[in-house]
Protein backbone atom coordinates (compact mmCIF):
# COMPACT_ATOMS: atom_id res chain seq x y z
CA UNK A 1 0.00 0.00 0.00
CA UNK A 2 1.32 3.45 -0.89
CA UNK A 3 1.81 6.02 1.82
CA UNK A 4 0.70 9.64 1.88
CA UNK A 5 2.98 12.64 2.25
CA UNK A 6 1.49 15.26 4.60
CA UNK A 7 2.52 18.89 5.08
CA UNK A 8 1.24 22.21 6.37
CA UNK A 9 1.15 25.56 4.52
CA UNK A 10 0.81 28.88 6.30
CA UNK A 11 -1.77 31.25 4.80
CA UNK A 12 -1.64 35.06 5.00
CA UNK A 13 -4.22 37.47 3.60
CA UNK A 14 -2.41 40.44 2.01
CA UNK A 15 -5.39 42.75 2.71
CA UNK A 16 -6.56 42.10 6.28
CA UNK A 17 -3.56 40.18 7.63
CA UNK A 18 -5.61 37.12 8.66
CA UNK A 19 -3.40 34.06 9.17
CA UNK A 20 -4.20 30.37 9.21
CA UNK A 21 -3.01 26.92 8.21
CA UNK A 22 -3.85 24.54 5.38
CA UNK A 23 -3.18 20.81 5.80
CA UNK A 24 -2.31 19.10 2.52
CA UNK A 25 -1.39 15.60 1.39
CA UNK A 26 -0.65 13.50 -1.68
CA UNK A 27 -0.01 9.85 -2.46
CA UNK A 28 3.62 8.89 -3.02
CA UNK A 29 4.43 9.24 -6.70
CA UNK A 30 1.28 11.25 -7.43
CA UNK A 31 1.02 14.87 -8.52
CA UNK A 32 -2.54 15.27 -7.21
CA UNK A 33 -2.53 17.35 -4.04
CA UNK A 34 -5.48 17.01 -1.68
CA UNK A 35 -6.58 19.68 0.80
CA UNK A 36 -7.30 17.79 4.03
CA UNK A 37 -8.41 20.87 5.96
CA UNK A 38 -8.11 24.66 5.90
CA UNK A 39 -8.41 27.20 8.71
CA UNK A 40 -11.74 28.88 9.34
CA UNK A 41 -11.96 32.13 7.41
CA UNK A 42 -10.31 30.75 4.26
CA UNK A 43 -11.78 29.11 1.14
CA UNK A 44 -10.28 26.65 -1.31
CA UNK A 45 -10.70 26.77 -5.09
CA UNK A 46 -9.33 23.96 -7.20
CA UNK A 47 -9.12 24.98 -10.86
CA UNK A 48 -7.89 22.40 -13.39
CA UNK A 49 -4.28 22.88 -12.30
CA UNK A 50 -3.29 23.73 -8.75
CA UNK A 51 -5.02 24.99 -5.64
CA UNK A 52 -5.86 28.60 -4.78
CA UNK A 53 -6.66 29.73 -1.24
CA UNK A 54 -8.85 32.81 -0.69
CA UNK A 55 -9.65 34.94 2.34
CA UNK A 56 -13.39 34.54 3.05
CA UNK A 57 -13.70 38.12 4.31
CA UNK A 58 -11.74 39.96 1.60
CA UNK A 59 -12.37 37.51 -1.28
CA UNK A 60 -8.76 37.85 -2.45
CA UNK A 61 -6.14 35.15 -3.06
CA UNK A 62 -3.90 34.56 -0.05
CA UNK A 63 -0.19 33.85 -0.02
CA UNK A 64 0.85 30.37 1.09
Amino acid sequence: MASRDHWVEGLLCPVCGKIGLAYLSKMDGSFNIQVDSVAEGFMVFEPMHGIIFYCSSCNVPVEP
